[in-house]
């Protein structure tokens, strides 16, 4: 992303009811779709960490809320499904979002010790995403409660595209989540990891800048 561009702004919409984890549910027919740009990488040089461009890829977003659950439908273009893990270099596809826990003032780059960010990290191979806090690039990342284990999902890949839709309660079930309150905005960052040929894992990763969640 150039220096220039703005932040993208993803709209929560609010839908009063039941909603789905079903792509084609019809909430998502009206809901604003926002296009996320990844183009930083993190490389590491001895004891030098740089950030330097890569390949951009996108990711279409959409937000809806009923009031007690929120949920995200991503999409983004994969040449191939890699939903399994094993000896190098067989790695599954993932993505993440990133908000900071407790204040705005979180690093991109994972947080840190005291400004730690609360991660959904999803990866095609687990039973389901995983609540993660973390507090810097190096540092131990917790997925810390059972109670923050209150996230559900749907992931399709088909004809070179992933389909996820995650959700999760508004409230947060414990101090080790983000609590999403309307009329709110929240700093909010992506991940996105090629598995398979890419081989990428861990920090090896493209990730876009902050972007703007705001809550209808």
């Amino acid at each position: 992303m150039a220096d220039s561009d703005p932040p993208a702004e993803i709209k929560a919409a609010y839908t009063p009811g039941t909603i789905s984890l079903d792509p084609e549910d019809p909430v998502w027919h009206n809901a604003p779709e926002t296009t996320i740009i990844f183009s930083r990488r993190l490389n590491e040089v001895g004891a030098r960490t740089t950030f330097l461009p890569d390949e951009v890829r996108q990711a279409k977003v959409k937000a809806a809320h009923n009031g007690t659950d929120i949920f995200f439908f991503y999409q983004w273009n994969a040449a191939s499904e890699n939903n399994s893990v094993g000896d190098y270099p067989i790695f599954a596809d993932a993505f993440a979002m990133e908000i900071p826990l407790f204040t705005e003032e979180s690093p991109l780059w994972m947080g840190a010790m005291d400004k730690p960010v609360n991660i959904i990290f999803w990866r095609a191979d687990l039973p389901a995403p995983e609540n993660i806090v973390a507090g810097g690039m190096g540092t131990p990342q917790t997925s810390p409660d059972a109670a923050s284990r209150n996230i559900r999902h749907y992931q399709k890949w088909e004809n070179g595209t992933w389909s996820l839709v995650i959700t999760r309660p508004m409230a947060a079930a414990s101090e080790n989540q983000v609590s999403f309150a309307r009329g709110r905005s929240y700093r909010i960052a992506f991940a996105n990891w090629k598995g398979g040929a890419y081989a990428e894992r861990g920090g090896h990763k493209i990730v876009s800048e902050w972007q703007a969640l705001s809550i209808e």
